[in-house]
């Protein structure tokens, strides 16, 4: 099928944030997965368009019924994926795009088998540490992120494309050839089969 699931990992600091924002408001054919969580709404943030604000019972009975892509605690709030939030947006025949961290971007792929996954990866691990020191004070917190952030390159394998994020707008045009290669790949066109080729 022509609509996918897209998931983008980066280590904090390599620029997945920004790429996504922009291939967003470049390609309409792709769209934000709406994630729940378990925490308060912050200001302005309304339920089903900034996130789904569910109470932890809810939250803890999806994960029971297997209802969820993919989730995670952090401290004490629950965020993760509903898999109905993915099916809603291919049902509009477009592609999903999920931001996850490569332990839930593995739980994915399992459950979308169609899925394509992007590690975006900062051009060395120096540049690494100077962005995340530009919007970070606390060197404690800088040690724990580049910690991290070589654990998650350590999975890069596991991803079926790699793109530097050295210029940006060079990694959001690959990123959106790699989408647009997909969607033409032949066993995704459905519809092709009867039309003579």
């Amino acid at each position: 099928m022509e609509c996918f699931p897209v998931i983008i990992s980066s280590p904090s600091g390599g620029g997945k944030t920004t790429i996504v924002a922009r291939l967003l408001k470049s390609d309409k054919r792709l769209s934000r997965v709406v994630t729940a969580t378990t925490r308060a709404p912050r200001a302005g943030e309304r339920d089903g368009k900034d996130y789904y604000f569910w109470t932890a019972a809810r939250f803890e009975a999806a994960v029971k019924k297997g209802r969820m892509a993919e989730w995670a605690k952090v401290h004490k709030d629950y965020y993760g994926i509903p898999k109905s939030s993915v099916n809603e947006v291919i049902k509009k025949k477009l592609c999903p795009v999920l931001v996850i961290d490569v332990q839930g971007a593995c739980t994915v792929k399992k459950i979308f088998r169609d899925a394509v996954s992007i590690f975006i990866a900062p051009p060395s691990m120096a540049e690494l540490k100077k962005r995340i020191a530009a919007r970070n004070d606390g060197t404690k917190d800088i040690k724990v992120r580049m910690e991290s952030a070589r654990k998650e390159m350590a999975q890069i394998k596991f991803y079926d494309y790699l793109i530097i994020n050295d210029i940006l707008p060079d990694a959001v045009r690959e990123c959106r050839a790699v989408i647009t290669a997909e969607r033409r790949k032949v066993r995704r066109l459905e519809n092709v089969t009867g039309k003579g080729f």
